[in-house]
Order: structure tokens, then C-alpha cells, then sequence
């Protein structure tokens, strides 16, 4: 393997990086003091490529990686460079041989360009329309967009009677598991975006990820969790085949109207077993993810029947997001409401143990969470962390006088900066005592 840069020069390339920004916010593209420091970190870049094709830069474990080397302790610039990419939806940065200095030019202006714009239209497409080719990004928010088109594809398939093809779906959930292993909290977030004339495929999408991630922490082998991901996107393919007029019913389904309902993890098993490339393991997780724990559910099984712990995984991750998401005959729930009700279930739907490290995995507060601080502020929660639960990412939203900041202030409560003051969970908030939507505002 070509050896890399010494620490010094590769953090020099990050600091040329965040200079050239910073001479973007101040002057046109075609300043001398813009064209020079570009064509200055174009000539310290230059070695990477002496004797390889591509150089990366990652963000692992809330740390900074480039070329393989770690920055546990970086200065302002390099963090900053962290920032920048971060709002940005991005977690992973890809420069390749033939890299241009204009290409450069158009990542300095990707480093200032406005977070939400970027975020709303995907790095990858923001790059590609500025003709930046020799430049990638890893973009959770394109990552998950992806695979929400697939499950979108692979169900008008079935709608036209037409058996789907099963590598697009293969495809998107391998993506989905590589960027769970290194972002997870990024992927996690975004089941919070829900739609409410979509919500057959973000719900596919969204079982998937919260599937991916209950198997991993469960220590699931790496081989098995493709086939949890495509069990979790196509678990209700079959819901195709159900009359709108029943799924979209906002009243209490009849007798008989539930009975069609609960056709559907049959149907959906009968239709995956006929994918080509799709394993008996995958059909029997799609047919069991409403059996529930206590075999009650549906379809009816014989007696003694034991439901393959995979299964469990898809039907703890199936109701999650079911009860956090606004459905014609229900309200959608906060995260820590869902845990409450999940609770309660536990035990009969859902396999209590699996449960528990759900919990694990998503926090006592999850993501999307509003809490009260003991400072009297109130908080979004935007990131958790399993090893420290009562420490999560957050953004203040409401001062300790119960105002609304105009500048949410972010706060990782495991990592204050010198001379903040220190602050704890010590409630959760009511989003409608605010007026606010906790998952709009981490959409925005």
C-alpha cells in the first residue's frame, strides 16, 4: 500500500482548504487572493496522487481520518473543516486523480455554500451540477433518497403484476449498512423524515435502517445483515395488493376489512420468494414480522412454532416507526412517547430483551426528542450516543425565560467547551406546548 503524507502535510492540505473558504466569504471567485491560496493547496494536494488514484477523508467516530490517519486532537481549522462537511450531510470525501484547480475553486464555494440548500438538494447533485467530477461525497440524505426510489420502483412493479428484480433493492441496502457502520446517528436521523402520502415507502426504508441497526448492536454476523436490510424494505411489499380504501380508512377497520389487512405478510413473503436472488431466510422474515412474541399475531402459526430471532428484529423496528408516523387513523407519537407504548407491548408484540437494547441503540431520549435541561432551556436532541445515554447531541431551542432563540445554540452535553456551563437532561418537553415539530426543525 503507497505510504502516505506525514500528519503535518496532510493537516496543511485541511487548513488550505478552510483558507480558501474563508477568501470566498470575502472576496469574488477571481481575486488573486482567492486564485492563490486554490492554486497553492492544488500544488500541496499534488503528492497524494504521486503513486494512488484517490485520497480520502472521514469522519469515524466523531473523528477526522484522512488517509487513514486520525485527528484526535485537532486545531480550529480542521475542526472547522469536520463542521463544514457535517452540515453539509457529508461524512466522507473522495479527491481523484485528474482533480482539477477549478474543481478545488467549486469545493471551497461547497464549504460556504448554504447548509440548507445543499442539504435539501444532496452534495452529490450539488457537485455534479457544478461539474466537479473528481470530487465524492458520501451523502446520507442521497444514500437514503435512493433507496426510498428503489422501494418506490420495486412497488410499481407489483402494482403492474410484474415480479420486481431484487439487485437494485441488494444494492441500496448494502449502501445502507456500509454508511450505518460509519454514521450511524446521520442514517438514524433521517427515519425521522416521514411522508404522509409516501409513507408506504419511507416506512419500508425507515424499517430497514432501524432493522440494520438493532441487528448490529445485537451483534448480528455481518453476512446476516443484508438479509435483515431487504427484509425490512420489502416486509410489506404485499401491502400493494390491499385496497387503498382500506389502508387509508381513518376510522376502526371492519371485521372483514381487517381480515384483508392482515393478508398482507402472505401475500408479501408469496411475492419476495419469487425475486430472483432472494433467500428462504429473507421470505420467512417478511412472512413472520407480524406473528409477534407471543405468537398471537398474524399470519396463525401451528403450535410450538418458533419465530426466527431476525424476525423479532423486523417487528420491534415495523412498530417504532409505525407509531411514530401520522397515519389516517392515528397521530404521530414523540420518540419517547413510541418508547412508552413499545413498552407496554413488550412481552407480547414485541421480544422484550430486543427491546431493551432498542432502547439501547436509539437512547432514553432518541433523536428528535424535545427535553427540558435543568438550566430551565429546552432542547432538541439531534444525536445520541449508547455508552452515554444521558448525553446526548442537542440544539437549544428556548431559553431558561421560555423565549424562542432565533440561533439554536448546539451543545454535545459529553463534550462541553471550556467555560460552558454544564447542563442535564432532566425531562421530556411537549412539542405542542411549544408549537413546535421536532422533525421538521432536524429536516431543516
Amino acid at each position: 500500500m503507497p505510504k502516505t503524507l506525514p500528519r503535518e502535510k496532510l493537516e496543511q492540505i485541511l487548513i488550505g482548504m478552510i483558507a480558501s473558504s474563508r477568501n470566498l466569504n470575502l472576496y469574488p471567485p477571481d481575486h488573486p487572493l482567492v486564485t492563490g491560496q486554490v492554486q497553492k493547496l492544488f500544488a500541496d494536494m499534488e503528492p497524494l496522487f504521486g503513486r494512488r488514484d484517490k485520497a480520502s477523508v472521514a469522519v469515524v467516530e466523531e473523528v477526522l481520518v484522512f488517509e487513514g490517519v486520525p485527528f484526535y486532537q485537532p486545531n480550529i481549522a480542521v475542526r472547522e473543516f469536520q463542521r463544514r462537511i457535517e452540515e453539509r450531510g457529508v461524512t466522507a470525501v473522495e479527491f481523484h486523480r485528474g482533480l482539477t484547480v477549478g474543481e478545488l475553486l467549486g469545493w471551497a464555494q461547497f464549504l460556504v455554500e448554504d447548509n440548507a440548500h445543499i442539504s435539501g438538494m444532496g452534495a452529490t447533485k450539488w457537485l455534479a451540477d457544478k461539474g466537479i467530477a473528481h470530487i465524492k461525497v458520501r451523502d446520507v440524505r442521497e444514500v437514503y433518497n435512493r433507496a426510498i426510489d428503489t422501494i418506490s420502483d420495486v412497488l410499481g412493479e407489483v402494482r403492474m403484476g410484474r415480479i420486481p428484480s431484487a439487485e437494485n433493492a441488494k444494492s441500496v441496502v448494502a449502501d445502507l449498512t456500509e454508511y450505518l457502520l460509519n454514521d450511524r446517528p446521520a442514517l438514524l436521523a433521517l427515519t425521522l423524515l416521514k411522508s404522509y402520502d409516501n409513507y408506504l415507502f419511507n416506512h419500508s426504508v425507515n424499517v430497514s435502517v432501524l432493522s440494520l441497526a438493532l441487528a448490529e448492536a445485537l451483534k448480528a454476523p455481518a453476512a446476516d445483515l443484508q438479509v435483515i436490510g431487504m427484509a425490512g424494505l420489502l416486509h410489506d411489499i404485499g401491502k400493494t395488493m390491499t385496497p387503498k380504501s382500506i389502508i387509508l380508512k381513518p376510522h376502526q377497520l371492519t371485521p372483514e376489512e381487517w381480515g384483508v389487512m392482515r393478508e398482507h405478510p402472505v401475500k408479501s413473503s408469496e411475492i419476495v420468494a419469487k425475486m430472483p436472488g432472494v433467500g428462504e431466510l429473507c421470505v420467512r422474515l417478511v412472512y413472520e414480522h407480524h406473528i409477534n412474541f407471543d405468537r398471537k399475531g398474524y399470519p396463525a402459526v401451528e403450535a410450538g412454532r418458533q419465530l426466527h430471532p431476525y424476525s423479532k428484529i423486523i417487528t420491534i423496528s415495523d412498530v417504532y416507526d409505525a407509531v411514530t408516523t401520522l397515519r389516517p387513523y392515528q397521530k404521530p407519537f414523540s420518540p419517547r412517547d413510541a418508547m412508552r407504548i413499545m413498552e407496554s407491548l413488550a412481552g407480547r408484540v414485541i421480544d422484550p430483551v430486543y427491546f431493551r437494547e432498542f432502547i439501547r441503540v436509539l437512547g432514553i431520549y432518541p433523536v428528535g426528542s424535545l427535553v427540558r435541561l435543568d438550566t430551565g432551556e429546552v432542547a432538541v436532541v439531534t444525536e445520541t450516543r449508547s455508552s452515554e445515554p444521558l448525553c446526548p447531541k442537542i440544539k437549544i431551542l428556548f431559553d431558561h425565560s421560555g423565549r424562542r432563540l432565533e440561533e439554536p445554540i448546539k451543545l454535545d452535553l459529553a463534550k462541553l467547551r471550556p467555560g460552558e456551563a454544564s447542563r442535564n437532561l432532566i425531562a421530556p418537553a411537549d412539542p405542542l406546548l411549544y408549537g413546535i415539530d421536532p422533525f421538521e426543525l432536524l429536516a431543516n
